[in-house]
């Protein structure tokens, strides 16, 4: 059965319900038919001002609170394991739906976290994907197939887990895969732009979210990419993705390359070298940029 997204009145607050229909009986996660990308991105002519997913909330649902998005509230704790088998890979799983998941959860409020996400090997369900286990503090597994962007995800966040997650994480995520898709260096700034500015408030499960670091790293990358580069904002974007996400390996691998573009040797060594530390796979790929560096001091 389709999908549905409906609001109902919860604790007393208008929410949004974003799921799939009796997913305990076929686990597979069907997406509610998304607004298009025109009803999404709005570009405002008059200013040139670029608005995102969050500026079509505003619009057109004002009436919905921006700071829950409803799930139960169970307080068990999971295991999220991402299939990074080619055929799920080549369907939009692997780590790009891993970072989906992560974006959709808030700042750490607690140790160890509730939800623990992790790329897995082949989940044996091959032609159902992109597919996605989940286990419960019980040890028992649940499968979830056609998982396939952030809607899905939080679907199956919201079954399988019961995660309470802001629904500008939901939105978050959903622009941060527009801007990954999207060819214009300086179309992505901008959407990513926007999703940094939402994120940016003193709500602490969205400053210090990964949907924040990842949106950051992200338009650090796509800032030296621009022409002229913005050299000195891909510096501080990164930097501060690095405390935000420090074992994240893209951030130290963006942020050696914003030190490098500055002129910044030594700190482009030292990124890269915390590179090699965090993902010690990429150890021998990190010495070699370390000797490549040397070279230019």
């Amino acid at each position: 059965m389709a999908g549905k997204r409906y609001f109902e009145k919860w604790r007393g607050k208008d929410t949004i319900h974003l799921l799939p229909h009796s997913p305990q009986h076929q686990h597979h996660v069907h997406s509610p038919s998304p607004p298009s990308p025109s009803e999404i991105h709005i570009t405002m002519t008059m200013t040139g001002a670029y608005l995102s997913l969050f500026a079509f909330i505003a619009a057109y649902a004002s009436h919905i609170p921006t700071n829950v998005l409803s799930l139960s509230s169970t307080t068990s704790r999971c295991l999220i394991r991402i299939c990074h088998n080619k055929d799920c890979t080549k369907h939009g799983g692997g780590e790009q739906l891993l970072n989906v998941f992560r974006d959709l959860l808030p700042g750490a409020s607690d140790d160890p976290p509730r939800v623990t996400i992790e790329s897995s090997g082949c989940l044996s369900q091959c032609g159902k994907g992109p597919n996605v286990a989940v286990i419960g503090s019980d040890k028992k597994e649940q499968f979830f197939f056609g998982v396939v962007d952030p809607t899905t995800a939080s679907a199956v966040l919201d079954v399988a887990t019961g995660v309470e997650f802001p629904i500008q994480l939901l939105v978050a995520a959903t622009s941060i895969v527009e801007a990954e898709h999207t060819a214009s260096i300086d179309k992505k700034e901008a959407i990513l732009s926007s999703v940094i500015a939402e994120l940016s408030n003193e709500d602490s499960s969205l400053i210090n979210s990964f949907a924040r670091a990842h949106a950051l790293f992200l338009r650090a990358d796509a800032r030296l990419d621009m022409s002229p580069a913005d050299i000195a904002g891909a510096v501080d974007d990164a930097t501060l993705a690095s405390q935000l996400a420090p074992s994240e390996r893209k951030v130290w691998r963006v942020l050696s390359s914003a030190h490098e573009a500055n002129g910044n040797i030594m700190e482009a060594i030292n990124a890269v070298r915390k590179w090699g530390v965090v993902d010690p796979s990429f150890a021998t790929k990190a010495k070699k940029e370390i000797e490549r560096l040397q070279l230019l001091m």
